[in-house]
């Protein structure tokens, strides 16, 4: 429950406002930075100060024993915001090192912290509180220098204007994602044994985390790049190359989810424990067909949108893809169990995915983007064949389960760089993105 409260404070207040630091930047540089950070800096403030208000009348309408645990709880939420609100003022700036030592913070150093509160205290709070640390020590590490540059500026009312028409959209965005990957496992929990929901849980969120974060690796640092290149490229030219990286992000997921699935027999049963890997094994396919599909229009295609300032456009397609996956779910669910829940989740992002591609077809190179799409598919069914074929093969001669997980996926990952080498998917054989 109080991880779940930092989390809806992030994606209702402040996820929209750090984002907005990043879209903005580059093109304040040539201008006011200091009033366009000071801005900022204000905004971030405010809604700060609106959470601890909402907090003391929460209070006072409804005093609560437990006021201690709500009140760490806030104080982690405003801790984490402040935290990836100084991560994304080094991401904007180029500040690769210390972006990276916030991501460490944020995630690892938190994690730790908390562990080590809880060994030593069993207490809820001290958790929170320990995190919280963590995160202010983020902050000023990632924040610090960058946050001083807006010294000596001045509230910006046209800043702000800008950046809640652009921001404010973004709210019921997350809002709808939120709910979208929540929304599948209480209705397959409503017709299948709690056993199936468990398996189907585990599976879902490694393989999603997996393809989210190899996404991940390519956008994190390129977003900041490509807004740059926008400024100082022709329209045409800034197209191709955000093509480019969006085949290089799509390349590198099917690269790692195609050894995924060759190595699936071996992966699973270490990671989720031989009883749930041996069930989930079934379902590999499938769940990385959905996350490919849904993370390729989260990380590129909304990516898009949000490098054109299309908030709105990006808010209805959520919506209509919230609702579509509602009654896809519901339906396929009662239908068929898990199999028509993947059937229906596959629908409804495919049914999105299109959505969002027709209504980018005015800044996004769609023509570019299909054909590299098509030949890394290819490439994907061809390396996945060798790898299982290698797979097979070696379990006639050597029944080593291990062994046999690592060569399959092995020559699966060297069949799907061969082949997206010679069929030169996003440019590759380019030395640099830089080189177009």
């Amino acid at each position: 429950m109080n991880l779940a409260l930092v989390e809806a404070l992030q994606g209702v207040l402040f996820q929209w406002h750090r984002l907005a630091v990043v879209k903005f930047w580059a093109s304040s540089e040539r201008t006011d930075i200091a009033s366009y950070l000071t801005t900022y800096h204000v905004t971030w403030v405010g809604l700060a100060c609106l959470v601890l208000l909402a907090l003391g009348a929460a209070q006072i309408v409804a005093p609560d024993m437990r006021a201690v645990i709500w009140t760490a709880t806030i104080a982690m939420g405003i801790g984490k915001s402040a935290a990836l609100y100084a991560q994304e003022l080094a991401r904007a700036a180029d500040a690769s090192l210390r972006y990276s030592v916030g991501a460490l913070c944020i995630t690892i150093g938190s994690s730790i912290a908390g562990v080590a509160a809880y060994n030593v205290t069993h207490s809820i709070v001290s958790i929170l509180l320990s995190s919280t640390f963590v995160f202010a020590v983020s902050a000023a590490l990632c924040g610090l220098r960058k946050g001083l540059l807006g010294a000596g500026g001045r509230f910006s009312a046209q800043y702000f204007r800008l950046m809640l028409h652009y921001g404010a959209p973004l709210v019921p965005v997350f809002v709808a994602t939120t709910a979208l990957t929540r929304l599948d496992r209480p209705v397959l929990a409503e017709f299948v044994a709690p056993a199936v929901v468990g398996v189907y849980a585990a599976a879902m969120a490694l393989i999603s985390n997996v393809i989210s974060a190899g996404c991940l690796l390519v956008v994190t640092p390129a977003y900041p790049w490509l807004l740059r290149q926008k400024e100082c490229r022709s329209e045409d030219n800034y197209r191709r190359l955000h093509a480019r990286v969006g085949l290089l992000m799509l390349g590198g997921v099917l690269a790692i989810s195609t050894s995924f699935y060759c190595a699936r027999l071996t992966v699973l049963p270490i990671l989720l424990g031989d009883e749930i890997g041996r069930a989930a094994s079934a379902y590999v396919l499938p769940l990385l067909a959905i996350s490919i599909v849904g993370a390729f229009r989260a990380h590129f295609l909304d990516q898009a949108y949000h490098l054109f300032s299309r908030t709105r456009a990006l808010m209805m397609i959520n919506l209509v893809t919230l609702v579509v996956a509602a009654v896809a779910v519901y339906l396929g669910t009662r239908w068929n169990g898990l199999n028509g829940l993947l059937c229906g989740l596959l629908i409804a992002n495919v049914l999105s995915l299109l959505a969002s591609a027709t209504f980018s077809r005015s800044f996004v190179n769609l023509k570019q983007l299909t054909d590299g799409v098509v030949r890394l598919a290819l490439v994907s069914i061809i390396s996945g064949i060798a790898g299982e074929v290698c797979g097979q093969l070696w379990v006639l001669s050597m029944s080593h389960s291990i062994l046999t997980g690592i060569a399959s996926a092995s020559v699966a990952m060297l069949v799907f760089a061969a082949g997206m080498y010679s069929t030169n998917v996003g440019a590759i054989r380019s030395f640099s993105l830089r080189r177009s």
